[in-house]
C-alpha cells in the first residue's frame, strides 16, 4: 500500500495543526502506530513551523509526504529564499536560549533528516520515519 499526500499551505501558523491532523489522520487509517505517528507528527509541526517563522519571502509552503513498505518520507518547502544552511545542527542551543531547537526535535524524531535548497529556490527539510505497524494495520494486510 502507498501513501500519498502534497499540502500547498498558506505560510501562517494555523496551517500547522491543520498539516498535523492530516497525516496523523492518514498514518492511523493506515495502521501506523501511536507513537510512530506521535514521532512524525512531532517533526512535520517543528518544520512547519521552521517554515512560517523562517522563510525569508514566499507565500506559501508544500509538504509533501510518501509511506511505503516500513518508510514515512516527508518533505517541507518552502517557496522563498532558500538559507545557506545545508544540515541539521548537532550541539543544542544554549539552555537559556528561546528558539533554536526546531531541528535538533526534528533530528530526535526521524531516523533521518536532511535540509538542503529546492529546486524552486526555497529551502527544504527531507524527513525519513521507519514506521512501527498495529498489528491490524491495514497496509500489512493489503501486502
Amino acid at each position: 500500500m502507498l501513501l500519498r499526500l502534497a499540502l500547498s499551505l498558506p505560510r501562517d501558523a494555523a496551517t500547522v495543526p491543520v498539516s498535523r491532523r492530516i497525516l496523523n489522520s492518514a498514518l492511523a487509517a493506515i495502521g501506523v502506530e501511536d507513537t510512530c505517528r506521535a514521532d512524525i507528527c512531532l517533526a512535520l509541526a517543528e518544520a512547519c513551523a521552521n517554515v512560517i517563522m523562517h522563510a525569508r519571502t514566499g507565500e506559501v509552503y508544500d509538504v509533501i509526504v510518501r509511506a511505503e513498505s516500513d518508510e514515512c518520507v516527508i518533505e517541507v518547502v518552502d517557496t522563498g529564499i532558500g538559507s545557506p544552511v545545508t544540515d541539521l545542527p548537532v550541539v543544542p542551543p544554549d539552555h537559556d536560549s528561546e528558539s533554536g531547537r526546531g531541528l535538533m526535535i526534528i533530528r530526535a524524531m526521524t531516523d533521518a533528516a536532511h535540509l538542503g535548497i529546492s529546486p524552486a529556490g526555497g529551502l527544504a527539510i527531507r524527513m525519513v520515519k521507519y514506521l512501527v505497524w498495529r498489528a491490524d494495520a491495514p497496509a500489512r494486510r493489503a501486502v
